[in-house]
């Protein structure tokens, strides 16, 4: 059993939250053309170390709440919405 398999629900949702705002703040260093290629590396190893921890955290989500289906774990960042 992974150490996520262990945690609370709302220890969860507060991990899940708090990865979401990590997520959002790699992908608008990878994207800050201030940045320099160095770094807009680091923050794209982030996004990508962040997304996976989110792919896993919605898996142990759903199931933890017994939701139906599955989640479509697609990111959307690049997708507006009309």
């Amino acid at each position: 059993m992974s150490d996520i398999e262990t945690k609370t629900t709302m220890q969860l949702m507060d991990e899940f939250v708090t990865n979401q705002l990590r997520c959002w703040f790699a992908q608008d260093d990878l994207c800050d053309p201030s940045l320099s290629e160095s770094e807009r590396l680091q923050a794209a190893v982030r996004a990508q170390e962040t997304n996976s921890k989110r792919t896993e955290l919605i898996r142990v989500l759903d199931k933890r709440l017994n939701s139906p289906g599955v989640t479509n774990t697609t990111k959307t960042y690049h997708k507006e919405e009309k």
